[in-house]
């Protein structure tokens, strides 16, 4: 089909070779061989008079007017993408729809895992494709490569729709055995003491906490930069290396694993964690009703977690009486 004198089948391949900004990589996307793609190429610069990608060396990089389309080239797939899943209905029992959500390793060990135990049921045919947030995370979303996107409020991509999930503070981690009689922790004691901190993408990245007190007099002593939450256990066990971590996953570690947690001693804001999604999917009912499966198993874990929370506040007065007692 034309439109304008464009064969729209040719966006596609715009798309993809604006993206990948390479031939070869274009025909392994679309399934389409080499010569074929070529052609393709040459079709479209002919129509927009221009030369869209050109060679530098052994890479191609886009022209300015290549540069100024993909914006808006990969928004009109986007929107077509939308009108082709429209659906009067959305079945979650017979939809074999797959869903790319990127979010950290706490989101995922907190949160996701509660809300796929819960697809399992609603939906059994459903996939997802669970990534680690990284840097080119909001290029993710507003390309659509991904359709949901959890991370701090702070980290929101403008432009897109979104709305907040739970929120966390912060408390310690420490090994159980090396710090058995350790029931707080200094400031002093705290600077002191080295340090596992969390930094994704090379350093490119860092958790909240480390934003904050980076603004501070005093700078921790990091011992050991971990790419992942899921790593900071092993590197704890047997040390006295101190790791600052939402006190939801500090806890959920602290049961599985010879690790004690600590209040903080050093004030560090209260943050909440927030999902989005590209703003033209807005109305895509499946991920409406995957939206709405987040909101119940985030509403469950503050549930869980005031309750959790008041069962260690009695815990730990029970444990003082018994001790005034003696």
């Amino acid at each position: 089909m034309r439109f304008e004198n464009l064969d729209l089948n040719q966006l596609v391949v715009l798309d993809a070779l604006l993206s990948t900004r390479s031939v070869g990589r274009t025909a392994e996307q679309l399934f389409l061989s080499q010569p074929a793609t070529s052609c393709a190429l040459g079709r479209l610069r002919e129509y927009f008079n221009d030369e869209l990608l050109v060679p530098v060396g052994k890479t191609f990089v886009l022209t300015p007017l290549a540069a100024e389309l993909s914006k808006p080239v990969r928004d009109v797939l986007l929107q077509i993408r939308t009108i082709t899943r429209a659906r009067p209905v959305f079945e979650p029992a017979t939809s074999a729809r797959q869903f790319t959500i990127e979010a950290s390793d706490y989101v995922i060990s907190l949160l996701l895992s509660e809300v796929v135990r819960r697809a399992a049921d609603l939906a059994p045919l459903m996939q997802f494709d669970l990534r680690a947030i990284n840097p080119q995370s909001p290029e993710h979303l507003e390309s659509g490569e991904t359709e949901l996107l959890i991370a701090p409020e702070f980290n929101t991509v403008a432009g897109h729709p979104g709305e907040p999930l739970f929120s966390d503070t912060f408390s310690c981690l420490v090994c159980g055995t090396v710090n058995a009689h350790a029931d707080s922790l200094s400031a002093d004691e705290y600077f002191a003491a080295g340090h596992v901190g969390i930094e994704w993408g090379g350093g490119r990245r860092v958790t909240y906490d480390a934003r904050i007190l980076s603004t501070g007099r005093r700078v921790r002593r990091q011992e050991i930069i971990a790419p992942m939450f899921s790593l900071i256990p092993e590197l704890l066990i047997g040390t006295r290396r101190i790791a600052t971590l939402p006190t939801r996953l500090a806890h959920k570690i602290a049961e599985r694993f010879p690790l004690r947690v600590l209040p903080c001693p050093i004030e560090i804001p209260s943050f909440t964690e927030k999902v989005q999604w590209n703003k033209y999917q807005e109305h895509d009912p499946a991920i409406l009703w995957l939206r709405g499966l987040l909101k119940e198993a985030a509403e469950s874990l503050a549930s869980s977690g005031e309750a959790t929370h008041g069962k260690r506040k009695r815990a730990v007065k029970a444990q003082g009486r018994e001790v005034s007692q003696r």
